[in-house]
């Protein structure tokens, strides 16, 4: 059926016009509900997570301030002068009055307003390892066979360098019926002088505070230790408990920011709390944040299906009322094929563009038959144009015997010079005229640049002249053909041409760093201004196409020769001698010596 389908619509205009409409609807609609969806996902996550972190700022600052302030009161009763005097006074086994007496005052003058001021504080323990060890109770009763002594944490005090945050469970607090019960305490330890001191702290006060965190429903929120140990949890029986083995490892080492577990589709978000090193977080379901944009896609579904479904039917009404006059356009050009009969004409109706294509196909039916016999006889003229082209090419050897005459005459009426112009420019025109290669041994082309310097000699003797430094060990290194010469014949132009005054030109070759070919060209000159410099440096990085035509000749030339024969293997530079004046032009070819074949433009050996 879908076989059917598809040819049906391959062979029906009006098929493929529904299709192509439906297929734009379908992908519009599809990007814009994908696009729309996606940012607004974005929009509405980065706002849970703003919200989310202000939340948790402000009660990691209230938990923060519950924290400092237990810190404070602790170390201001470590720090005491009643302490100490206890520490001096409880120095043995046994009690004594001393001891007791100072045991009062610290109770009466510290720790009575402490207690009334923050109720939360259920116990202080002060330890004398020498002596004695006392306890302080509020509203609580620590069973009488608890100790400091047998806490774990003693044995580490020495590494407490601060005063030590201890989350846990405490098993030593009794009830109304003297029964040993289990409460979550958040434990002050710290040693001070030669003494140690403990103080449980409930952990309501701080618990109310993760109890108020309520981003969306079914999100939580939880204080961790670095083992993973639940401090605080808005769920007030998954205090003391351990969280969730891959959301420790998810935020372990991290201190603030977001983590969205795709597993589980929850969104966490975290910060550490300074004072404790802990960390405050709050898990929030990715369910609840996309909920209500779950039912706006939905919704969308459904009404661009519908809207769809109305456009199909309105765009196969339309297809039909255009497509049945071009299904006889169609018929008439059918016709015509079969036939070859130019006089058949297609049916005119209406006065839009299918009517314009009916008229257009009329005429050009009626011009068909003038115009295949127009085309015969501009054959016939193209065939003529080329015989007459051939007939009238000059022979090439007749322009190099001409030169010979030239030279032969200047022999007989002893005048060397213009033997000499006539040689040379009898060599230069047989070197360039050869098309077949475009790469030459350096040898080659400096006797082809000597050719040309010969003639400037002749033309303005004294005025011109020029050095060589070529090792004789690259003569035979490959390069551009009609390199220099273009090169030189620039200096002689904005030198002895431009300013009537001598010019030095010096060709140099050398092999570089790189293993290239280098090659310069420089002169005395005034060298080339700014403007000069801007455009030819335009040029190549153009490639020299930029101003380059198939008439082009000179430095634009070279530019694009250098470009489409070497590519990136090939550069050229051009600049002015700061120290001794003039212009300098150097080229970088790749290194070939004459034993690899040069190829012409077409890639056939040479």
């Amino acid at each position: 059926m879908l076989a059917a389908i598809t040819k049906k619509v391959k062979q029906s205009l009006k098929w493929k016009l529904v299709a192509m409409i439906a297929a734009i609807l379908v992908f519009t609609v599809s990007a814009i509900g994908y696009v729309g969806y996606n940012q607004t996902m974005r929009s509405v996550g980065k706002d849970i997570d703003r919200l989310s972190k202000q939340i948790l700022t402000q009660a990691n600052m209230n938990l923060d301030r519950y924290y400092t302030e237990y810190e404070m009161i602790f170390l201001l009763l470590g720090s005491s002068l009643e302490y100490r005097e206890w520490l001096h006074a409880s120095g043995s086994q046994s009690l004594t009055s001393l001891s007791v007496r100072y045991y009062e005052r610290i109770k009466e003058n510290y720790l009575n307003r402490v207690f009334l001021q923050y109720p939360e504080v259920m116990s202080v323990s002060m330890y004398n390892p020498r002596g004695l060890e006392q306890h302080f109770t509020n509203a609580a009763i620590l069973s009488s066979d608890y100790s400091i002594r047998s806490e774990a944490f003693l044995g580490e005090s020495g590494r407490y360098d601060k005063v030590k945050f201890i989350p846990r469970t405490a098993d030593y607090y009794m009830d109304r019926s003297n029964q040993k019960v289990e409460k979550p305490v958040l434990t002050l330890f710290k040693r001070f002088y030669d003494g140690y001191l403990r103080m449980d702290i409930s952990l309501t006060p701080s618990q109310n505070v993760m109890d108020r965190i309520n981003i969306v429903d079914s999100s939580a929120a939880a204080v961790i230790d670095g083992s993973g140990t639940i401090i605080h949890h808005s769920e007030s029986g998954e205090v003391m408990q351990r969280m969730d083995e891959r959301v420790v490892k998810l935020l372990a080492g991290k201190q603030q920011g977001s983590i969205y577990d795709s597993d589980r589709q929850e969104l966490i978000v975290y910060q550490s709390i300074a004072r404790t090193g802990w960390q405050i977080l709050a898990i929030i379901p990715y369910e609840k944040i996309a909920g209500s944009l779950y039912h706006v896609r939905n919704t969308t579904i459904v009404i661009s299906v519908a809207a769809l479904i109305v456009s199909v039917f309105l765009t196969y009404w339309a297809a039909a009322s255009v497509v049945r006059r071009i299904a006889k356009l169609r018929q008439a050009m059918f016709m015509t094929q079969v036939k070859n009969d130019f006089s058949l004409r297609a049916q005119v109706e209406g006065t839009d563009e299918v009517t314009d294509l009916s008229v257009s196909f009329n005429k050009l039916l009626g011009h068909l038959a003038q115009s295949v016999h127009d085309l015969a006889e501009t054959r016939v003229q193209r065939h003529k144009a080329s015989i007459s082209a051939l007939q009238s090419q000059i022979n090439s050897h007749f322009l190099y015997n001409t030169l010979e005459t030239i030279n032969s005459m200047a022999l007989i009426s002893r005048n060397p010079d213009i033997g000499t112009v006539a040689v040379s420019l009898s060599h230069m025109l047989r070197y360039t005229s050869n098309y077949k290669e475009w790469e030459v041994a350096l040898a080659d082309e400096i006797r082809h640049a000597e050719d040309y310097l010969g003639i400037m000699k002749v033309r303005f003797g004294d005025e011109v002249t020029y050095g060589l430094d070529v090792p004789p060990d690259l003569l035979q290194a490959r390069c551009s053909k009609a390199l220099l010469q273009p090169l030189i014949e620039n200096c002689i132009k904005h030198t002895r041409e431009t300013t009537a005054e001598a010019v030095s030109i010096r060709v140099a070759a050398e092999i570089i760093e790189t293993g290239k070919l280098k090659l310069s060209v420089r002169d005395n000159g005034a060298g080339f201004t700014e403007q000069a410099l801007a455009q030819l440096r335009g040029e190549i990085r153009g490639g020299g196409a930029q101003a380059y035509s198939l008439t082009g000749v000179g430095l634009s030339n070279l530019i694009y020769r250098l470009h489409m024969f070497y590519g990136e293997e090939a550069d050229i530079s051009f600049r002015n001698d700061g120290q001794a004046g003039g212009a300098v032009v150097e080229v970088v070819l790749p290194l070939r010596d004459d034993n690899m074949s040069a190829k012409g433009e077409d890639g056939t050996d040479a």
